[in-house]
């Protein structure tokens, strides 16, 4: 517990914008981060520093850190934009349009709709590349895991799985971590974009049906 409220601490923003100016600047050091994530590339995140950003956003460091205690927790607001999408797309699917679907059509589109937004997300490869590196991020991803594992359990128990809830969350934890070899293999290869995605939605399907039989 302890723990946990350490993190969130670290990660919490100084103070939360609110005028016009203020959001501006905010705004512009999300963009100055994305930028430099884009331009260092996937292997040296570690060496963009608060300097690097604050000068990319053509302001002092000083007033960088009146909003943002660390170079973490810019990159978590980042972050926790990526994760709105998903938790727009999670509600979008609890309603009745979509739970009424078969089982297969449901799961297809809720499968390739998570993985649209995600390539939505500009710096996706670098983000994950963070959590990897930065403990506090990493904590962070371990909670969303979990929470999209609960919600994952709770469509596979309304389309019929008699597995219990406990087993049912183990499967979309093992189906949440797919996704990160799939961004290993695609760092890798730089594969067809269709194909890769046609290949994950295919073992991510393959993999939810085993909890049916």
């Amino acid at each position: 517990m302890q723990e946990t409220i350490h993190v969130h601490q670290k990660l919490s923003p100084r103070k939360k914008p609110s005028q016009s100016r203020s959001q501006k600047m905010v705004k512009g050091i999300l963009d100055a981060t994305r930028n430099l994530l884009r331009n260092y590339g996937t292997g040296e995140i570690s060496g963009i520093t608060t300097n690097h950003i604050a000068r990319e956003a053509n302001i002092s460091v000083g007033s960088l850190y009146q909003y943002f205690p660390n170079k973490e927790a810019i990159l978590f607001e980042l972050y926790k934009e990526m994760l709105g999408q998903f938790s727009s797309i999670m509600e979008m699917f609890k309603s009745e349009p979509y739970l009424s679907l078969s089982r297969e059509e449901f799961f297809d589109r809720f499968n390739r709709a998570m993985k649209d937004a995600e390539a939505d997300v500009e710096v996706v490869f670098e983000m994950h590349n963070a959590v990897k590196i930065y403990p506090a991020l990493a904590e962070a991803d371990r909670r969303h895991a979990e929470l999209i594992a609960r919600e994952m359990a709770g469509f596979m128990k309304h389309f019929g799985s008699r597995w219990s809830m406990e087993k049912l969350q183990r499967l979309a934890l093992h189906a949440y971590y797919i996704n990160y070899g799939t961004w290993m293999y695609r760092d890798h290869a730089r594969p067809d974009y269709e194909e890769v995605l046609d290949w994950e939605i295919s073992a991510l399907n393959f993999m939810i049906s085993k909890c049916f039989e």
